[in-house]
């Protein structure tokens, strides 16, 4: 449940991040080359980077969504 969560969490956060990309693009003047540094950064790594740190925060508070085995499971006392 805590990988299901994270991973949802994580795809979401790919929208605002395409928004925040894209305000970016615009406001270093709309470059239109695809090699270009602009573009690569705030077309790619700006919403991938986001999808990445939304995952990694979602598991980092989805504690109690974890699977522990307890002691009586495990066989100890």
């Amino acid at each position: 449940m805590r990988f299901l969560r994270s991973f949802v969490i994580g795809i979401l956060c790919f929208f605002p991040g395409t928004i925040i990309g894209y305000i970016g693009w615009l406001a270093t003047g709309s470059v239109e080359d695809n090699y270009s540094f602009q573009v690569v950064f705030f077309c790619n790594i700006i919403p991938f980077g986001t999808m990445i740190i939304g995952f990694l925060w979602a598991w980092a508070t989805g504690a109690e969504y974890s699977v522990t085995m307890s002691s009586e499971i495990r066989g100890e006392i």
